[in-house]
């Protein structure tokens, strides 16, 4: 998996590079639909996060809500 920014352009996601024809692509969005920018080190992050995830290594919900209701 890669990570790729975009911009919208007239309600077209345009990305910086080339993309295989049929490529499947997330779109992350705020719940306020602002647009937010991630450096390259949170793309990394993101990245292997979701291959984490993808391999089934994930933390149950429980202990990331214990963890937030902490403040970490």
């Amino acid at each position: 998996m890669n990570a790729v920014r975009g911009r919208v352009h007239r309600g077209h996601i345009e990305v910086d590079t080339s993309l295989p024809e049929g490529a499947e692509v997330v779109v992350l969005t705020r719940g306020d639909q602002e647009p937010f920018e991630l450096d390259d080190a949170q793309l990394d992050e993101l990245e292997r996060r979701i291959a984490e995830a993808d391999r089934g290594e994930v933390e149950p919900a429980e202990a990331v809500f214990a963890k937030l209701r902490r403040g970490r």
